[in-house]
């Protein structure tokens, strides 16, 4: 497990004082006062899962339900819908993530999976972003959850997740190298994208998949039970969350090799496991969550790189069971129980009992019962020094605290989550503004984005925390861009079809309202 610095998290609102810095500390100023003022919200048929924004059309290019979506934005930042795009008229495919060509090539990427997700490969289809027609597409693994270039352009790379259905494979990344490529209509004929699976024949020097969350009978074949999620893609190579294996994959584009893979080991705080307890967090003695990130991004400070981690998580039905129904099965070590019950006192009352822990985890000395429960999910956000692998901050229970106080109606959807991953962060963020590095979170279960400070990423600034409007959930795809000298935050709400933008700008001079952090920035 790795070491966590220990440090208060500064913010300017008294909301977030009392509850995060405690009420006699001193909280200093933030030097680039900034908040989340809502510009607009637009229903999308279908919802809509991840959005981009190109600078040279100015459009915003999104995915859902309904395919690919094309939006031109007015003076007052609304988004308008111009144009929907599917992949197939006469089989099922479905948009799972879209990039942009950061050199301003004019074109870009969308990744799409058939139904069902393992009978072919999935493709990449290339957007003409003058015209927003596809001008071409080519093979990139199965079941490719993510697509992303590298920020210099020379790669586009594909997270293949390789989630079975009937047929199980290894989970791997596809680099298609771009050189010679300069206009859309470049691809045409396009066809040279290799796939490196976690395999042993694309693992480097002394690479173990054995540290990872491996299932039971994936012993001899670990590769085939990793599925990678998302990339934080550098000049270098990439890193990928391996979510379901609480892990972490390197991929070395230079050696064209997977060099690294990274454990990401249990978390200790306090959180509310019950679902039927209002907002209570219990401590985490006895507990150990279990990370497992979904989207992740990487920034540089002072030379160095980090590695921002949404400890979203991810049930299993196969290895998770209710705590109740495991104790009873004698899968939990008698220790483990007593102090168990001397933390949140009698299982039922408290509601613990349904909490679901996983079952193939927290064996400590192997003896076959559980010493230590894991819940599957890390209710956090995480930031990880790239270089060492040791995770330099973790947001504790602030997550829980915060929205539990604020929005007590939608916290962990409506306490019903609680048992399971809590406020599920999912989709991250990551822009630079005025020599500042910001970092959005989308709260899945919540239905509420936070907006931190992580320059300094030994002690991130809460700088403000926004509920989306009424009828608009789960958020999944965060996007920053810039607009006319402006900043926004593109938020995807996955479920009521939302689109909604935020403005960054200093905040309203209100005090802050039970519902909200002032009614302006509502």
């Amino acid at each position: 497990m790795f070491e966590r610095e220990e440090s208060a998290v500064k913010c300017p609102y008294l909301y977030s004082l009392i509850l995060v810095c405690g009420a006699s500390s001193v909280c200093a100023a933030h030097d680039l006062p900034l908040a989340l003022r809502q510009v607009s919200t637009t229903q999308v048929e279908g919802g809509v899962e991840i959005v981009v924004f190109d600078e040279s059309s100015r459009l915003l290019h999104a995915i859902g339900a309904s395919g690919r979506m094309v939006f031109g934005i007015d003076e007052d930042g609304h988004p308008i819908l111009q144009s929907t795009h599917v992949f197939s008229g006469t089989q099922a495919w479905e948009a799972t993530s879209i990039a942009i060509d950061p050199l301003g090539r004019g074109f870009g990427v969308v990744s799409w999976i058939p139904d069902p997700t393992d009978s072919v490969p999935g493709f990449a289809q290339v957007i003409d972003l003058e015209s927003g027609l596809p001008v071409w597409q080519f093979s990139i693994g199965y079941h490719p959850d993510c697509v992303m270039f590298t920020p210099d352009g020379r790669y586009l790379l594909a997270a293949n997740e390789c989630e079975p259905r009937a047929t199980d494979r290894a989970g791997g990344i596809t680099v298609a190298e771009l050189t010679g490529i300069n206009k859309a209509s470049d691809f045409v004929g396009y066809n040279e994208a290799v796939t490196y699976e976690l395999t042993e024949a694309h693992l480097g020097p002394d690479v173990d998949l054995g540290v990872l969350r491996i299932a039971p009978g994936f012993e001899e074949t670990p590769g085939v039970n990793t599925e990678p999620e998302y990339i934080a893609a550098t000049n270098a190579g990439a890193w990928v969350s391996l979510q379901e294996n609480n892990g972490l994959g390197y991929f070395d584009l230079v050696q064209r090799r997977w060099t690294r893979v990274q454990p990401l080991g249990m978390l200790s705080f306090a959180f509310d496991g019950s679902e039927t307890d209002g907002t209570t967090l219990t401590s985490g003695e006895g507990f150990g969550l279990l990370p497992m990130p979904d989207t992740i991004a990487s920034y540089t400070q002072e030379g160095r790189d980090y590695l921002v981690m949404a400890n979203e998580g991810e049930k299993s039905d196969e290895h998770s069971m209710r705590l109740g129904d495991a104790i009873e099965a004698g899968l939990v070590d008698a220790h483990a129980v007593k102090r168990l019950e001397q933390s949140v006192g009698d299982l039922e009352a408290s509601g613990y009992d349904r909490l679901f822990v996983s079952t193939i985890d927290g064996d400590l000395d192997a003896d076959g019962d559980l010493d230590v429960l894991c819940p599957l999910g890390g209710r956090s956000v995480s930031i990880m020094d790239a270089q060492s692998g040791r995770v330099v901050w973790n947001s504790g229970p602030q997550i829980e605290l915060i929205s539990g106080m604020l929005f007590p109606e939608r916290y962990n959807a409506g306490d019903s989550r609680s048992d399971r991953a809590g406020p599920e962060p999912e989709g991250v963020a990551v822009t630079m503004i005025e020599g500042h590095t910001l970092m959005s979170i989308g709260l899945e279960r919540v239905d509420a984005v936070m907006l931190y400070d992580i320059t300094n990423p030994f002690a991130p600034e809460l700088l403000d925390v926004q509920a989306l409007s009424d009828g608009c959930q789960s958020p999944e795809g965060l996007h920053f861009f810039s607009y006319d000298e402006r900043h926004f935050l593109a938020v995807a709400g996955e479920i009521g079809g939302c689109l909604t933008i935020y403005e960054i700008a200093p905040p309203a001079h209100e005090k802050p309202t039970p519902d909200g952090v002032g009614s302006e920035s509502r």
